[in-house]
């Protein structure tokens, strides 16, 4: 269990303890009761009282508790409760790429300790998280579960992870919409390096499904800025043959596709409903996500 700790060392685990994640829509079950569930009927469980708060439904008082106490509390139902997410990761080849400036960390390590920071966040809040590991398809499927001793079982899984084959996120993202069922929060965290298209075609689904989608996109510092400046032999993470290349005959195309790619994602995820978020792997994780969460709350 050594691994844990590379995944969630203790200044980050800090951080994360005071801050929370939140759905910004209503989805089937929410976090610690800040949303109010769709849900009614018998199928519902008793779960704990908390304190009533301006804006609580009368009706949802305990009116016994409040005759024998006078105190007012508010009854909280497992389905009003527990939010389901499903983490989404791209395992494709190119997420294996690590420059200098990101410490040594490959964005697929970034990644998956940024996963890991999320599951321990919501896991500690009693919310469900599953895990989805993908890359031409789906290749690892973990279920949502609730309770702290499921961020083991996600960790081991990231640790045997290797990042491979090409990415194909719409097959993946349409696999995992099929096995999914209700709504959820899902959040797929990829460098996003396929066609626009095929994600905003997977995007599409899980908006159709009335997911609420959160895309985190992480990229190496060397991707958005191109800083190689001799003559290399540029190998490809997906199948790409090896070619040698003057940087100063394509640094100038390879930045403008960059930037293209960017906007037509942003354009994509816009009309989906989905936010979009970037994390580049020369900031620190930490900083990274309280940020991050922060923006969210």
């Amino acid at each position: 269990m050594n691994y844990v700790s590379r995944y969630l060392d203790p200044a980050l685990v800090e951080r994360l303890n005071h801050l929370q994640l939140s759905a910004r829509r209503v989805v089937e079950g929410t976090t610690s009761g800040l949303h109010q569930s769709p849900l009614r009927g018998a199928s519902i469980e008793f779960r704990q009282h908390r304190s009533y708060v301006p804006g609580d439904e009368p009706r949802r008082l305990d009116w016994r508790l409040l005759a024998r106490t006078d105190r007012h509390f508010v009854k909280e139902y497992d389905q009003e409760t527990n939010l389901r997410c499903l983490l989404m990761l791209d395992a494709s080849g190119s997420m294996a790429y690590g420059g200098k400036r990101g410490g040594g960390l490959s964005k697929f390590d970034y990644a998956g300790r940024l996963v890991a920071a999320l599951a321990y966040l919501m896991l500690a809040s009693t919310e469900s998280v599953g895990l989805a590991l993908f890359d031409g398809k789906l290749r690892t499927w973990i279920a949502p579960h609730a309770g702290t001793g499921h961020l083991a079982r996600l960790i081991e899984t990231l640790e045997r992870a290797t990042p491979q084959e090409i990415s194909a996120p719409d097959k993946a993202i349409l696999e995992a919409a099929e096995r999914l069922g209700r709504r959820s929060l899902v959040i797929l965290v990829s460098d996003c390096f396929a066609s626009v298209k095929a994600i905003t075609q997977g995007l599409a689904r899980l908006a159709h499904d009335r997911h609420e989608v959160l895309v985190l996109r992480v990229l190496d510092a060397d991707e958005t800025s191109f800083p190689v400046r001799t003559w290399g032999r540029f190998k490809g993470l997906e199948g790409e043959r090896p070619q040698m290349i003057d940087p100063a005959m394509v640094r100038r195309d390879y930045l403008a596709n960059f930037r293209r790619h960017g906007e037509e994602l942003s354009a994509a995820c816009s009309r989906t409903g989905a936010q979009l978020r970037e994390f580049v792997t020369d900031v620190p994780l930490a900083e990274a996500v309280t940020a991050f969460l922060r923006s969210r709350g």
